[in-house]
Parts: C-alpha cells; sequence; structure tokens
C-alpha cells in the first residue's frame, strides 16, 4: 500500500472491484496499478486545481491497498508540503475546509468522466443541451438518451491528454481483461454507500486502444460509427 503522508488536509475514500466475464474478481497487475493510479493522480490533479482556483502549496496523491483479490481501497488525498508548524490554527482549519471542498468537486468531476465515457464511447451520435444548473450540462446521446455531467467535463472531453489519462487510467480493461469495475462511493458513511459500474464494450475497447473520442461531442457534433 501507499502509505497516507501525515500532514493530510482532505480525504475522499473509493472502494474498487474488478470482475472477470463470469463475475470472478480479477488480481491487478502491479504495472496496471501503477499506470492506472498514477493517470488517476494527474486526472485529480488537474481538476483540484480548477476547483481551488488559486496557486497552492497542496499536492494531490492517491493512496491505495488491495483488501482482497480483486478489491482495492482507494483515497483520494490533499496534503500540504509545508510542516503544520508553519500554519496557525484558525488558518490551518480554513485550509482543510477549502481543500475538502476542492478534492470533493474534482472528485465529482473525474467520477463523472469515468462513468460517462461508456456510453459516450458507445453512441453513434452526441449533442451539449444546456441543463438547468449552471455548473451541469447534458450530453444527449443517439437523440434518446441524456447524460448529465459536471461542467468542466465538456472542456475536458476535447483535450486529448485528459482522454489519454482516461484511457490509462482504464488499463485494466485492456490488459487484464476485466470485464466490469464497481466503484463503492462513501464506503465510510453508513447509508450513504452507492455504487457505479464501469463495463466492458466494443466502443470502449476501441477508445482505450487509442480510437478518438473528441470527436463524438465538441460543438454538438455527432459522429457516426463505421
Amino acid at each position: 500500500m501507499d502509505t497516507p503522508p501525515s500532514n493530510v488536509v482532505a480525504r475522499i475514500p473509493r472502494v474498487v472491484r474488478c470482475l472477470d466475464a463470469q463475475g470472478r474478481p480479477v488480481s491487478l497487475s502491479a504495472a496496471t496499478l501503477v499506470r492506472s493510479s498514477t493517470a488517476l493522480q494527474d486526472l485529480l490533479r488537474r481538476t483540484f486545481a480548477t476547483a481551488r482556483g488559486r496557486a497552492s502549496q497542496e499536492r494531490v496523491t492517491v493512496a491505495f491497498q488491495e483488501q482482497e483479490q480483486g478489491e482495492l481501497k482507494l483515497e483520494y488525498l490533499v496534503v500540504d508540503i509545508d510542516p503544520p508548524s508553519r500554519w496557525l490554527r484558525h488558518r490551518l482549519r480554513h485550509q482543510k475546509a477549502q481543500a475538502q471542498a476542492a478534492l470533493a468537486e474534482a472528485t465529482v468531476v473525474v467520477a463523472a468522466a469515468v462513468d460517462a465515457i461508456g456510453p459516450l464511447a458507445c453512441a453513434t451520435s452526441a449533442r451539449w443541451s444546456e441543463a438547468e444548473t449552471p455548473a451541469f450540462v447534458d450530453v444527449v446521446l443517439d437523440d434518446a438518451r441524456t447524460v448529465r455531467v459536471p461542467r468542466a467535463l465538456q472542456t475536458g472531453l476535447g483535450d486529448e491528454a485528459v482522454l489519454e489519462l482516461m484511457r490509462q487510467t482504464l488499463r485494466m480493461f485492456v490488459d487484464d481483461d476485466v470485464d466490469r469495475m464497481i466503484i463503492g462511493k462513501d464506503p465510510e458513511t453508513p447509508g450513504a454507500y452507492h455504487e457505479s459500474v464501469v463495463a466492458r464494450s466494443p466502443g470502449l475497447m476501441d477508445f482505450l486502444r487509442g480510437q478518438p473520442l473528441a470527436s463524438l461531442v465538441p460543438g454538438g457534433t455527432g459522429r457516426q460509427s463505421g
């Protein structure tokens, strides 16, 4: 396990289970764990920096532990690179509150990206539509299904660097024959635990192997599948 630093100012836990086509747990290879966690860290850092809205001495990291075969316990962490003794007590409390809020916002964006990639990759057309809430936007798939995502994701889906990080984050579908990835949210809050599922599909596999996704959604244009 990556040992969490002692100077953590914000944290969000997750539990991830990986299953094969028969529903059996899949133990991820060391190479996949390193590649996926590094890419996930970079995604979180990008979105956290945007949510934080200012230059900061904090950094975002991901600590993980394989609890048992096919199950990972993740912690998204914000750590302060300055020694705590340099902070007044009230300033540290304020810093922690702001960092926790920014980490929560960043986690929502990254989770929405992971959840949306499968449907976006499989759709033959997609277009953006304004939502009632300014922080969110709708993407209409095949003029039939609507998925609501954070507005920040609309920009991210047009950035090839972000898409490549997502490919690396989900690399277990390619390298370890994972069929389903189940992400458990709020595992430490009684009554609040819920799950989302990312499932293998031809469209998802095409994307993970390098086919473009940006042409599916920018500017309300669609893509015709071949």
